[in-house]
């Protein structure tokens, strides 16, 4: 057989086969086919088992069926007999490209035309159009795709699968679904509905109510398109930020991936659509920038404000008054500030605290790893000791409680909840928040430890990383020696004596 050649278009090698001369009036001049792969060394190995393959094909039928076509043709044969043959050999022409039945096909139509015009034998001309009829029908049914199969087997390649059959999706309105999702989301906090109340609107407004089925990429392109266009409505003549379009378009993900999980809608890779990439001053504003650290000016108004020196009742612990009781919100707030603990730690933090060869130590270890943080310990500053913690913490395990539980028992998002009482408090004792967080405790912290002059390898132990990846599994390594280094070294920049024990 002749040599082959191989081609490549679009990343994928084809394999082109001349076919010989004697058999190009039945099987055309060549055939041209995938070899499924990108590499050449791998389309070389499949292109011989599939030319080994098809030549196999055309010497079992070149000296058979072509024979006995040309033998019917002729009229030294009779129809009966290429009937019986084609029958016996099913499989084997089966196996054929469907080029090549094709051509085989108009074969045997041009032999029922010409036994038509003849009309000598009308019985034998009824058995030659059934036989057309029948080799179609075949044909169609098994064609190259079986034979390529064969071939391609034979090399252990796995043929390509065939396409299910399209699933169908109801006709329901996107937005008639909203009650049901909100539903499925019972904890969603009234911020949270509100955005996607503005979510849902600007959506409808962009791509109408239709068809939960019938939504696109290009209409979530097009809502983000409109995220990166809207002008701000707190900063005059600027466009939405990054982390506003962010939450945005990631919350009308949330919300078509909920209609996919419910068989509303297929999965068209909506994760594909992105929000604008950052500008240049949004690259450059580090988190550190964002969420600052208290100022020594700061620490000392929020530590003689009225929740530490003095307030009115519970529910006024802003306003000033006689009642010291140390609430836990007195708790959380000093802690935060005299150990550097994330939110979420503390919120989990167990009451039991961990003895360190006789150094009390908040105990980050089940926390830290929850949260994927730096599990760890961490030493009781003095500061800390003294304004009573440690019988706190004894009495909140004596009554089977974590360390600080948040005054609601009702909210889910503790850590959450913990920011925006503190962004309340703070509002309302009159300190500029402008970048205060809750996080602005831990900067603080941070600086505390880098001005005591302590070895940085205890800084990581007891501080953690910021991503958990560096400091992960310090704690437990934590030393009595170190832990004296930290407690004599750390404080607080500003005295809290008001607040020590008597």
């Amino acid at each position: 057989m002749p040599t082959p050649y191989m081609l490549r278009r679009h990343q994928t090698w084809y394999v082109r086969v001349r076919i010989p001369s004697d058999l190009t009036p039945f099987l055309g001049t060549q055939l041209v086919r995938t070899l499924r792969t990108s590499d050449r060394r791998t389309a070389q190995a499949r292109a011989v088992g599939l030319v080994a393959s098809l030549s196999g094909l055309f010497m079992d039928i070149r000296k058979t069926l072509v024979q006995q076509i040309a033998d019917v043709r002729d009229g030294t044969a009779d129809v009966s007999d290429l009937k019986a043959f084609v029958l016996a050999h099913a499989d084997t022409i089966g196996a054929l490209p469907p080029e090549d039945l094709r051509n085989v096909k108009m074969m045997l139509n041009l032999l029922v035309t010409q036994e038509a015009r003849d009309n000598s034998e009308r019985k034998q001309t009824l058995e030659l159009a059934r036989l057309s009829a029948w080799f179609a029908r075949d044909a169609h049914q098994k064609g190259m795709i079986e034979g390529l199969q064969k071939a391609l087997l034979s090399q252990q390649v796995t043929p390509t699968p065939s396409k299910p059959d399209q699933k169908k999706y109801p006709d329901v309105p996107w937005m008639n679904l909203i009650a049901e999702f909100y539903k499925d989301n019972p904890g969603y906090s009234e911020d949270t509905r509100k955005n996607y109340t503005t979510v849902f609107r600007d959506f409808e407004a962009l791509v109408t109510n239709k068809y939960a089925r019938d939504l696109t990429k290009a209409d979530l392109k097009k809502y983000a398109d409109y995220l990166r266009d809207k002008p701000s409505s707190h900063k005059p003549n600027q466009t939405l930020s990054h982390t506003t379009i962010n939450k945005n378009l990631g919350s009308l993900k949330v919300f078509l991936k909920w209609c996919i999980n419910a068989d509303y809608l297929e999965d068209k890779s909506f994760d594909d659509i992105k929000p604008r990439a950052k500008t240049q001053n949004e690259k450059l504003r580090r988190q550190e920038d964002i969420r600052r650290a208290f100022t020594d000016r700061e620490l000392t108004l929020f530590f003689n404000s009225p929740l530490f020196d003095g307030y009115k009742s519970r529910a006024s612990r802003s306003t000033p008054g006689y009642t010291k009781d140390k609430l836990p919100d007195f708790w959380f707030f000093v802690t935060m500030a005299l150990t550097g603990a994330r939110t979420e730690e503390i919120c989990m933090a167990p009451s039991k605290l961990y003895d360190l060869d006789g150094i009390p130590c908040l105990d980050l270890r089940a926390s830290g790893t929850k949260m994927q943080n730096s599990p760890r310990l961490i030493p009781i500053l003095p500061q800390l000791q003294k304004v009573g913690f440690l019988n706190y913490a004894r009495e909140q395990e004596r009554k089977g409680l974590k360390l600080i539980p948040y005054p609601n028992a009702n909210v889910q998002d503790e850590a959450d909840a913990w920011s925006k009482r503190l962004n309340r408090y703070i509002d309302d004792i009159g300190i500029d928040k402008d970048n205060l967080v809750c996080y602005s405790f831990r900067h603080t912290f941070r600086q505390m430890l880098r001005v005591s002059g302590i070895n940085h390898e205890i800084v990581n132990k007891i501080f953690g990383h910021e991503t958990g990846e560096v400091g992960s599994g310090y704690g437990s390594n934590l030393s009595k020696s170190e832990s004296v280094e930290f407690i004599d070294k750390v404080k607080l920049p500003i005295d809290l004596i008001h607040l020590y024990n008597e």
